[in-house]
Order: C-alpha cells, then structure tokens, then sequence
C-alpha cells in the first residue's frame, strides 16, 4: 500500500510555524499548527488563509504546547476545524492558558496599529482568534499516554513517545497504509524513555528537526549555570541597575525561578527581589508543577514575587537593583518590551538571554550587538549590556541530533529535515551525510508536498511558494530598513556641521529619486 503525501506548512527552511499535513488511507493527519516568529514577513503568514481544508482534517496531533508548535490550534478551530486534537496530559494543561495570553496579546496590538495615523483608512488588523475559539479547541482536546497506541480507523494510528524537550513533550509515530513514519517534535538532551511495547527503529520515513544541527555545545553542569547567573546579578547591582531576563512562560521560566531559589536557599546571593512579571507565566507554573518535582518551593520565597496586573507592573519602572524576569523569550512581544525600553538605555543595566533567537526577531537583533532598535514605535538607544546565559537550551545539539537519528535505524525511505534555519540544516545534513546506510536527507521548502513510499526515497510532487526563500530569510526588507535607518543617523550625526548633514540628505534623496 502506498497513496501517502506529506506537504510542510511550516518550519520548513525556517524554526517555527511548526506544521505537516499527512493524507493517506482516508484519513488527513495534521501534526502541529504553531504560529510563525521572526521576521515582519515571516510572522504575516500566521494572518494568511490556512493553506489546507479545516473541515477534512480528521486528528490534530500535538508534539508538545510551546507557541511555534501551537500557537494557531485555535485559529485553526475558529476556521472550522472538527477533528480531535491529541497530546500529552501536561500539553492539554498548559496549552489553555498560553493561548488565552497569545489572544489578549493579539487583541492588544491589533489595537494598538488600529490607532496608529498611518494605518488611517487602511483595513484593520484582527487578532486570529479569540477566547470562544479557544473554548471550542479544548472541548476537542483529548490527552494520550505516552507508548500507547491510538487507533483512528482505516487501518491509521499513532503512537506518543517521549522527546525529553519540555514537560509533556512527544515525538509522534504515525502508521498509515502501510508506512511508519515518525515526527521527532523538539527533541530535548538526553536519551528519552523508550516504549517496551514497540520497536524503537525500522521507519519508512523521518521528519526531524535540526534547531542546533549546525553546533555542538559544551556541557555546562547546572552548578555552573547557577553561578554564571549569580556573577552576572552582582556586577549589575553593584552597578546600581536592573538585570532583565526575557524567557518563555513554559520551562524556561522555571528553570530559572529554581535557579534562584537555589542561589537564595545556599547564601550564594543575599534575597535580591526577583519580580515574574507575566501572568501567563504564573500559571504555567502551576501547571508544571503538578507534573514535576523539582524540590523547590520557591513560591513561599518572600523575595520572589509574582506581578499581578499592568498598574503593578508599570511600577517595576521606577525601580532600581531588581531583577525582572517577562515573557517573550525573543522578545516579540509580552511585557519585556516596556521594561526594554526604559533599561535597555541604562549602561548600569543588563539583558540576560536565556533562549534560543529566531533570526529576525528582537532578541536577535540586540544579540548580535545592535545599538538603536525600534520597540512598540519608541527608537531606544542600547547602552545595557547584552549577554546570553547558557545552559538553559532543552534542545539537544548536533550530537544529540546525530544519535538521536542512529538510535531510530534502520530508516528504509528518507530523512526531512525541518525546524532549522538555514545553516543549522546545512550543518546537520552534512553531519548524517558522513553516517553510513542511513538514507540521503531532504531538506523541503515551505509549502512543498512529497509523496511518501514504504522503504525508499520520498518523491517531490510540488514545489515551494515561490516566495518561500524570501520568507525563511534570515532578514526581510523591513529590518533591513530598520538596519539602514540606524547607519544613516549614525553617518549624519559623525558629520561636523548641519551644512554637512545637508548634503548628506540631498545625496541620498538624488539617489532615492533615480530608482
């Protein structure tokens, strides 16, 4: 049997937006439906039609509750979607209110370029969904056991099994006419609780991700995480500024608030206030702690304090010698921003940058060094320093990568790889290019289909939007803008005199004029 195609909605050629359609044997299988992050370009897709029929979906399956895997399940239901949405106990838990706090954040800044002048007369942005939408997602969601096998008719099923990324996290296998194909979801460090009822190799084909293909890191025991983080709170209070940690309400989040509690319970750090400042990301605190024990109990620590509404958080602005931590983990969006713009012009402060940045976005932009960036219609000098705290990756590495695919051999048909930008998939490719008897590696473009064989190479039935390289490039014509922007005020304020400055301008109009 045969009949199978695959057709990569997202993270193709680019880490979000998370998304594959399976037909085959009756049945359309949707793994993910994440929401695009990075460049102005790339996150308009997530307004675009949904490139599929939301009523002939017959399952959704979800590897796990992060936004770039979730984050338009909603969107998705609101155009019509009936199917059942299938994940983890934890991802059923979590996903509610990350999707409430995705809405509110919407509906904030569809109103926020509504009232903008410029945008006078133009058609105003909608949010893509809203609470009822999301009300009528959770009434479908169903939680599965990791190893178990669910049967959707037609001879189709699938099976959860343990990806060691986040809680609640799961690699998904999908058996359909005949083939075993398997969707490695993010894949965290470490070897993952295999299922004793199902052999672990033997698939046709593997979608995999490749977010650190290009790199392999040092092992940074926790310990050392922990004291990398206490060096870097001491130097800014001693400074007499504030240390601010964007990270993402789920796991990040938590990692760090143990870490401080840590560094509290030892005396490593006297009690310095720690303010969460993301109601999302108390929420999802609970959440996680039902499912995990960490042996902390930093929520009875007096001086780890959980900010409540805007009115307390606005206050936070008037403080110095804290430390902040907010959503987004890139900066995207969430209450990070307004604090960015108030100690992001302070040399005494100190953004601290826990995750992994999506080119394009603004925490990659003030990674690599930025000194002017633009945040909610304010230009905000960068004077605070910018360091990256390591340590703190759920994503496995290249070698974590490599073994994880070895581990699922033999693959008899090919490997796609998917959830990487550019030169991570390049890397990794190269990396499983050098492994013998494993399959030659596929890298699609956004919105290709292939169709898929048992036991030999997947065949590519259509090509790509023709705009895919445009879209999954690392910078679109809106941050290059933004970068040209910055180098002009630069170049006019190096100029000795205003008659200077003049000349400068009429130059760069005469070259604007004989485009």
């Amino acid at each position: 049997m045969s009949g199978v195609t695959i057709k990569f909605h997202g993270a193709a050629g680019t880490v979000t937006g998370s998304c594959f359609e399976v037909t085959g044997a009756g049945k359309t299988i949707l793994v993910d439906c994440g929401m695009f992050q990075g460049t102005r370009s790339l996150e308009a897709l997530n307004h675009e039609q949904l490139p599929f029929d939301p009523e002939k979906i017959d399952a959704v399956l979800l590897t796990h509750a992060h936004l770039d895997h979730s984050g338009r399940l909603a969107y998705l239901y609101a155009s019509g979607c009936k199917a059942k949405t299938y994940c983890t106990a934890p991802s059923a838990d979590i996903i509610k209110p990350l999707l409430q706090d995705a809405a509110k954040l919407q509906a904030a800044d569809a109103e926020r370029r509504n009232r903008r002048a410029d945008r006078a007369g133009l058609p105003p942005f909608i949010p893509l969904y809203d609470g009822k939408d999301i009300a009528k997602l959770h009434k479908n969601v169903r939680a599965v056991t990791f190893c178990a096998e669910n049967d959707l008719g037609n001879g189709v099923s699938f099976r959860f099994w343990d990806a060691r990324h986040i809680v609640g996290s799961a690699s998904i296998e999908i058996n359909i006419a005949g083939q075993r194909l398997l969707f490695s979801g993010d894949i965290g460090p470490g070897r993952s609780i295999n299922c004793t009822s199902s052999e672990i190799g033997g698939y046709d084909h593997v979608i995999c991700e490749s977010t650190y293909g290009d790199r392999d890191r040092e092992l940074i025991l926790v310990s050392e995480r922990r004291e990398t983080l206490a060096r870097h709170v001491e130097e800014v209070m001693a400074a007499g500024g504030n240390v601010l940690i964007p990270a993402f309400a789920l796991e990040r989040t938590q990692a760090i608030l143990e870490d401080f509690d840590a560094l509290f319970e030892s005396g490593r750090l006297p009690p310095i206030n720690v303010f969460l400042d993301s109601p999302l990301a108390q929420k999802v605190t609970m959440a996680v702690m039902r499912y995990r024990d960490s042996g902390t109990d930093m929520l009875k620590r007096t001086n780890i304090r959980f900010i409540q509404n805007t009115a307390e958080s606005k206050k936070l602005n008037r403080m110095t010698g804290v430390v902040i931590i907010a959503g987004s983990g890139m900066c995207t969006g969430g209450r990070i921003r307004h604090h960015l713009i108030r100690n992001l012009p302070r040399r005494q402060s100190r953004l601290l940058l826990s995750g992994f940045q999506v080119a394009g976005t603004l925490g990659a932009v003030l990674r690599d060094g930025a000194k002017r960036v633009r945040i909610s219609g304010n230009d905000v000098m960068v004077k605070a320093q910018v360091a990256t705290l390591e340590g703190y990756s759920n994503h496995a590495d290249r070698g974590g990568l490599v073994e994880w695919v070895k581990d699922r051999t033999p693959i008899r048909g090919s490997i796609f790889l998917v959830h990487g930008e550019q030169s991570a998939l390049a890397g990794f490719a190269e990396a499983l290019g050098s492994i013998p008897d494993l399959p030659a590696t596929i890298i699609p473009k956004l919105g290709e289909t292939w169709e898929l064989q048992p036991g030999s190479a997947a065949t590519r039935l259509t090509a790509g939007r023709p705009d895919a390289g445009e879209l999954t490039a690392s910078r679109d014509w809106i941050s290059k803008l933004a970068a040209l922007r910055e180098e002009v005020e630069e170049k006019l304020s190096e100029q000795r005199t205003n008659q200077d400055r003049e000349k400068m301008l009429a130059a760069l109009k005469r070259a604007l004029e004989s485009v």
